[in-house]
């Protein structure tokens, strides 16, 4: 399963947020100019974000976004599966995949190292971790 456009805009949205100054908000519009992301998309994701309690969006002429919970608190694998429920890098790894050779496949054990190794990439690497990376 690959991982949604979504949730790399999303990923890339929290990294902006996490770039601003301590205090200091911005718009969803600078944010989706900023960021290369669909004007049509970035109220929607701020929206999915807002409800999981790390950002605050407020509207009117003072209004704007910010992150609420601290960026080194948020992971992506917590952002991906957010958008898009907790993935397996294959089907084979599913509780109810139907298939006959579940025992006896030599690809299983791979499938499964490789899920975990990917999942503890994604549950490692926080929102200001990229933040940091991104900063000169």
């Amino acid at each position: 399963m690959l991982i949604s456009k979504k949730a790399e805009y999303a990923i890339t949205a929290l990294i902006d947020l996490a770039g601003l100054e301590e205090g200091e908000s911005t718009t969803t519009k600078e944010i989706a100019s900023r960021q290369n992301i669909p004007s049509s998309l970035i109220v929607q994701l701020v929206s999915t974000l807002g409800k999981a309690g790390w950002v605050v969006s407020t509207r009117g002429a003072t209004g704007g976004v910010y992150l609420k919970t601290d960026p080194s608190q948020i992971t992506i694998r917590n952002v991906v599966e957010l958008f898009d429920r907790p993935f397996m890098i294959t089907r084979c790894l599913l509780q109810d995949a139907p298939c006959m050779n579940k025992e006896q496949c030599p690809l299983r054990d791979v499938w499964i190292e490789a899920q975990e190794k990917m999942l503890e990439v994604l549950e490692k690497t926080t929102i200001a971790d990229l933040a940091q990376v991104k900063q000169p």
